[in-house]
């Protein structure tokens, strides 16, 4: 199985991840804790580290699957292929994430 790139509507990758996760694929959504600030208070949220972008985990046979989430749009591409992440460069990102990457 491959790692692939898609690409969300903007501002909805957390919720396009979740329901890929609930329908059996793989989804994953990098996020980071930011705080925002309005006008009458601080808040502390989960922003997405890839914006309008989910990574997912899932079969050459089951590609098309991805389409049955509402936020998703497209497959991102590269030179004419589909965009593949591998499994280490995933690792990596956790490990950037959770603060034990060096």
């Amino acid at each position: 199985m491959n790692w692939y790139v898609l690409h969300t509507r903007p501002r909805s990758e957390k919720k396009a991840a979740e329901y890929l996760n609930s329908i059996g694929i793989n989804a994953y959504c990098p996020t980071r804790p930011q705080v925002r600030n309005w006008s009458d208070r601080k808040k502390r949220i989960d922003a997405p580290v890839l914006p309008s972008m989910v990574l997912v985990n899932i079969d050459e046979k089951d590609i098309n699957r991805v389409f049955e989430s509402p936020g998703v749009v497209r497959y991102m591409f590269w030179l004419g292929k589909r965009a593949t992440v591998r499994q280490s460069e995933i690792n990596i990102l956790k490990k950037y994430i959770n603060g034990s990457y060096n």
